[in-house]
């Protein structure tokens, strides 16, 4: 199979390869656009044939072809992802897993990690980043430990909201389910760097259904007349963003600000819902320098703190039951590398990063209070060697060290909330861990458009339900990249194992199982874009892959959860004077809801996922145009699995039904 992917990947490039000619800023050609020189996959700036990475980069000319209204929109569009809103958090499925696995950054500065040992925050934060704040967004699938550390076992996502030279913009957008939406942009770029300043505020009804048609009819009877039986009001979303870049020479200083608050749906909910609070405030300084035309070095400091707020958290049918959950966690990190380039063959990266994290948790639930609090450090040190043998060959390697302090866990209990003390007060010591990351890569430039790489890595995190071990991935893919003036392909063979993964995941009654084991995922990537003049843009791509569960000291394989066996996208953007037409759709093959703790699937296996998307652009005046964007034109009744974090839908949970957006937008 391997041979023959190959022989019809070499024909693809003989069927395509040409020349490239030069287009003016307006009708930049592909070949053009991957001459961006990308920042985030090594911490040097590359251009994407010479990245060791599986990488997606979209620009803002890009996204604007299409005009996703959404980052979980644009997401959806890109090969081998998938997007997941349980009304909790968005998951992000790739290559045979879902979940919090991607490291999330904006302007190269990691955001807060999702996945906490025993207690996680929602990302909805990072997914309520307006898209027209973003100048750029790149994508890497696969391990990128070493250049990021823990928690990014299969990938990062990073947005670039910075470009002070991408003008100001004004637009208002209204629709359907009360959605409205108003953004505002300032840039301004100056003699030694400049400024950039967006902020928004998005409003919707969110999600709708009837609860009759997501569970079994004996739900209700057991669960009393007083569970909710309509989706309909409780999960609205409310997003607030700024964020403000400013360049002086070589120091950048970064704030950003979020505040949403969504419903969330935990079974079973009571009277009028479970409204979540969370809030994110985050300030980055970077100093970057050259000493001479060989060295050059970057430091780094992101202090951030994350609240995260239910109250009333109704899923009592006793109306004076008190239940609400506080969570707050602070973050400071330091990164410093250097790169040095020994002469014209070898560059070499050495950096060094420490982290400081603090969690804590107080909820009531009833009668029962409890609080959990704890801190940890983390030190690592990582390298990176680049060799280009000759103009055609290159190699890279690297590794991080990383290691987590031993630190100690203060749980409270407290059974009678009558008295101000806790009955029960558990004190407990976590050991020290250590782990080494490697990662491999030779890169072949076949020609100038044609680019074959080789990938191989290893990544770790801490593990969903146990705080002591580290779940890991070893990853090795072979990479195919044909650009050219009209046409790039991006195709990939990738074999994952992970280790340790919690391979099942929580029901609304159940706390995170203990089974762990392997977690085996084969795969073909396979993307085409097509552009053959400004006017006219095409890109498709689909993915083919197979998972198995392996359960330690058991020889059975489970059906994977969450893990279609195929994905695949299809888009076109056609501009006919001064209107621009879009349409676009993505499909996501059936899905098995999770096993809880006695074997049993917490709900039934969902059916194929299509959704079609349209867009139309008018431009009014050269500064001035107006949007119409209709998101599941066809309305249809796409479901996912149960289970995915809080809730046991037994016939699947419902996603968006037809949704239709007016912007209009001007720019200066």
């Amino acid at each position: 199979m391997k041979h023959s992917i190959l022989i019809l990947l070499t024909s693809v490039n003989l069927l395509f390869a040409q020349h490239t000619d030069q287009h003016d800023l307006d009708t930049l050609s592909l070949e053009e656009l991957m001459d961006i020189k990308i920042y985030s996959a090594t911490k040097s700036y590359q251009r994407v044939e010479e990245i060791p990475a599986n990488i997606t980069v979209l620009t803002r000319k890009d996204i604007e072809k299409y005009n996703y209204t959404t980052l979980d929109e644009l997401l959806k569009n890109i090969p081998g992802l998938f997007i997941i809103d349980d009304t909790e958090h968005f998951q992000i499925g790739s290559r045979g897993s879902l979940g919090s696995s991607f490291k999330l950054m904006i302007n190269n500065n990691s955001i807060s990690p999702l996945r906490v040992p025993r207690g996680g925050t929602s990302n909805r934060n990072f997914f309520a980043t307006p898209i027209k704040a973003i100048d750029r967004i790149e994508i890497i699938k696969g391990p990128q430990a070493v250049t990021y550390g823990s928690n990014s076992m299969y990938g990062s996502i990073n947005i670039i909201t910075n470009d002070f030279n991408e003008g100001n913009i004004i637009s208002l957008s209204k629709g359907n389910n009360k959605q409205s939406k108003v953004f505002a942009r300032i840039s301004k770029a100056q003699e030694n760097g400049g400024f950039t300043l967006n902020t928004s505020f998005y409003q919707t009804d969110g999600i709708k259904g009837d609860l009759s048609d997501a569970f079994n009819p004996n739900y209700f009877a057991s669960r009393g007349s007083k569970a909710n039986k309509s989706l309909d009001g409780l999960l609205e979303n409310e997003y607030k963003t700024l964020d403000f870049s400013h360049r002086y020479k070589n120091l950048t200083t970064d704030i950003t600000y979020s505040k949403t608050n969504y419903g969330t749906y935990i079974e079973p909910t009571y009277r009028d819902g479970n409204e979540v609070e969370q809030e994110e405030k985050t300030i980055s300084l970077t100093y970057e320098d050259e000493l001479n035309d060989k060295l050059s070095y970057k430091i780094n400091f992101i202090t951030s703190q994350k609240n995260y707020d239910i109250n009333q958290f109704n899923i009592l049918s006793n109306p004076l039951a008190k239940v609400n959950n506080h969570a707050e966690d602070k973050r400071h990190q330091l990164d410093m590398h250097l790169n040095y380039a020994v002469n014209d063959k070898i560059k070499f990266l050495l950096g060094a990063t420490y982290e400081d994290f603090d969690y804590s948790l107080e909820s009531t639930l009833y009668t029962i209070a409890n609080k959990r609090d704890y801190s940890f450090k983390t030190k690592d040190l990582y390298s990176k060697i680049q060799y280009k043998f000759s103009d055609k060959f290159e190699f890279n390697s690297g590794i991080r060290y990383t290691k987590r302090d031993k630190f100690g866990i203060d749980f409270k209990e407290d059974n009678d909330l009558s008295n101000p003390h806790y009955d029960n007060h558990i004190y407990g010591i976590i050991p020290k861990r250590s782990d080494y990351l490697p990662e491999f890569s030779a890169i072949y430039h076949i020609n100038a458009n044609n680019h074959l790489k080789f990938l191989h890595g290893k990544a770790n995190q801490l593990t969903y339900s146990s705080i002591e071990k580290y779940e890991e991935i070893k990853s090795s893919e072979i990479n195919y990249m044909y650009i050219s003036k009209n046409y790039q392909i991006n195709s990939s063979i990738f074999y994952n194992k992970g280790r340790n993964i919690s391979l099942f995941t929580q029901s609304g009654t159940n706390l995170p199982t203990t089974y762990v084991g392997d977690k085996i995922t084969r795969g073909l990537e396979f993307a085409l874009t097509y552009k053959p003049n400004h006017n006219l843009d095409i890109f498709s791509s689909i993915t083919l892959q197979n998972t198995k569960h392996k359960v330690k000291n058991s020889s059975k394989n489970y059906s994977p959860d969450f893990s279609p066996k195929v994905l695949s996208k299809i888009g076109m953007s056609y501009k006919n004077d001064t209107t621009r037409y879009s349409i676009y759709a993505n499909y996501i093959g059936k899905m098995k809801a999770p096993i809880n703790n006695s074997n049993e699937r917490i709900g039934e296996e969902t059916n194929h996922n299509i959704t079609l998307n349209a867009n139309i652009n008018y431009k009014i005046k050269k500064n001035l145009s107006l949007n119409f964007n209709v998101t599941n034109l066809l309305d249809r009744d796409n479901r996912i699995p149960a289970g995915s974090t809080l809730t046991s839908f037994q016939k699947g949970a419902f996603t968006k039904g037809r949704e239709f957006l007016f912007t209009l937008e001007y720019k200066f």
